[in-house]
């Protein structure tokens, strides 16, 4: 994979906020549930809530409470919800309390006037960020979903509620210095006659999602592709263009275009696999 930086502007920019919920059977006691960060997690933490007026959030918004508080620079917004929370198609299980968490990792330096390497450039600087409010965002999650009325954790870019035990059982790859991929990024494989896979989540990384279309490889092999170079372009200051190669398994070298998935309709890089 190519280590350099390109100027093209083929991949989004990762964004500045990432943003989550916890589904609840029950409503739960937040400020236990976010102390427990600081016991699983070593992270010092000082809590703060702040009112909110109605009216605040944009007309007809109510009034509410918001928790915030910073672990690694990295801003995290709570707030908590009775009632079901409201999802455009689809539809979430049975809860009747729910807890919104948002992430802020907004870049706080000045760009570099002469950017001396790939890692000097804004896009590269915004990925790593993104990378911290995963990482926030995933001991957060550890935190809140211990409680015994936790459902799951609902990820709308992934489409998915992940379970209380998925979560903290990946969790723990943090530990290990290694990323819970499957928290992160969904890889979906489909397979109508041939097998087509497709991640979702990486734009958040500043990343085009990857698609495989038509392969003969056997779904768990597909899976496993999509998976390993999920996790290289998060955790490595390399991004996929269109014309390059991948060295893959044994040096088979897999070729990269550019398309626009037909499950979606969204810009992709195609793996031919």
């Amino acid at each position: 994979m190519s280590e350099q930086l390109p100027l093209s502007a083929l991949h989004p920019m990762a964004p500045e906020f990432l943003s989550t919920a916890v589904l609840y059977t029950a409503p739960i006691d937040v400020d236990a549930a976010v102390a427990r960060i600081g016991e699983l997690w070593s992270e010092k933490i000082e809590p703060e809530w702040h009112e909110i007026p109605e009216g605040a959030l944009g007309e007809g918004s109510p009034a509410g409470r918001i928790m915030q508080f910073m672990v690694d620079e990295v801003l995290v917004m709570i707030t908590p919800e009775r009632g079901q929370l409201p999802v455009e198609g689809g539809h979430l299980p049975n809860h009747n309390f729910y807890v919104a968490v948002s992430c802020y990792a907004p870049l706080k330096e000045a760009p570099v006037a002469e950017p001396q390497s790939p890692s000097d450039l804004p896009e590269a600087k915004r990925r790593k960020r993104m990378v911290s409010a995963h990482i926030v965002m995933t001991e957060v999650m550890d935190a809140l979903v211990r409680e015994q009325a936790a459902i799951g954790v609902f990820r709308n870019e992934l489409g998915v509620v992940q379970p209380p035990d998925m979560v903290t059982e990946l969790a723990n790859s943090l530990t290990e210095g290694q990323a819970p991929l499957p928290l992160w990024v969904a890889v979906r494989i489909f397979h109508p006659d041939l097998v087509h896979g497709r991640t979702l989540g990486l734009p958040l990384f500043g990343h085009l999602d990857l698609e495989v279309i038509d392969s003969t490889h056997s779904e768990e092999d597909v899976f496993a592709m999509l998976a390993n170079i999920s996790d290289y372009i998060i955790s490595s200051d390399s991004f996929l263009m269109p014309g390059q190669t991948i060295g893959y398994r044994e040096g088979e070298e897999l070729q990269i275009s550019q398309a626009v998935s037909d499950a979606d309709g969204q810009p992709v890089i195609r793996i031919q696999f």
